[in-house]
């Protein structure tokens, strides 16, 4: 079976979360376990080596991919299959293992996404096809009627979610297994996004590698997931401008987003 690492992005963690997503990883042991710690200081270095995390402190903060990317590059040539989790995630068993298994299966797979559940059990439909710049805008407007139509065309809706699997356009970066020898050939994450749409941006060249990101249901993990831009004005700002970014780069009138959502669709056809 093929070894795997794991990178973490803190930004003021709480020890208790260091524990349980320490616990949680450590069912299946990791050739490495790596955090980039963006906090101001280095007050959480001795919980986290505690817990065997190698430790290392870029209070500079230069964005979530970024500082991903500082671990991909330092770490991955150790292991076969690279883990990014999100802070606020915990999980029971061999979800990890599962999913290497599953890598090891589907070749033409560039990354896996689990079931990703709140902590009272409900799903979270992280899986989803790609959006256009009007689908973004009309999420952020007060009208729930709004929101709810467009998210009834990004989000799947498909027979069996929970234990199917599919390749799907958009995976969510809170908990994805990577094969290192696809992102050493596409690169990690694109820089120019301090934060949010680098997933999407990174979901989008991964399926035009033809190494697809793909969705198993058979196994969940649980994430807090705390949508902090709808709360917070500096992150909405910060999403703001990636969302800019993302349709400069890969343009407001988006031909090839259609072709691939469309494409998605035709795994299902009998």
């Amino acid at each position: 079976m093929g070894t795997f690492g794991v990178g973490l992005v803190s930004y003021k963690m709480i020890v208790s979360e260091i524990k349980d997503l320490s616990d949680s990883v450590g069912f299946y042991k990791p050739i490495y376990k790596v955090v980039v710690d963006n906090s101001p200081s280095a007050d959480l270095k001795i919980e986290f080596e505690k817990y065997g995390w190698e430790y290392i402190h870029n209070p500079r903060n230069q964005g979530f991919g970024a500082s991903h990317n500082i671990i991909f590059s330092k770490y991955s040539h150790l292991a076969t299959y690279h883990l990014i989790v999100n802070p606020d995630i915990i999980f029971e068993g061999d979800v990890i293992g599962e999913l290497v298994e599953f890598l090891e299966k589907y070749k033409d797979a560039g990354c896996v996404m689990p079931k990703i559940n709140y902590f009272n059990g409900q799903i979270q439909k992280l899986a989803k096809l790609l959006p256009g710049p009007f689908d973004l805008l009309l999420r952020r407007l007060p009208f729930n009627f709004l929101k709810n139509k467009v998210n009834i065309q990004l989000e799947l809706e498909v027979e069996n979610f929970d234990h199917n699997i599919f390749r799907v356009p958009f995976v969510s970066g809170c908990f994805l297994l990577f094969r290192s020898s696809v992102i050493n050939k596409i690169g990690f994450f694109d820089q120019r996004f301090f934060m949010y749409m680098e997933d999407l941006d990174l979901s989008r060249r991964l399926w035009k590698s033809e190494f697809f990101p793909y969705y198993c249901g058979s196994v969940f993990v649980k994430h807090g997931y705390k949508k902090g831009s709808a709360k917070n004005i500096r992150l909405l700002i910060i999403h703001i401008f990636s969302f800019i970014k993302y349709f400069n780069k890969w343009g407001w009138n988006d031909r090839e987003r259609i072709l691939i959502n469309r494409d998605f669709f035709t795994q299902f056809e009998q």
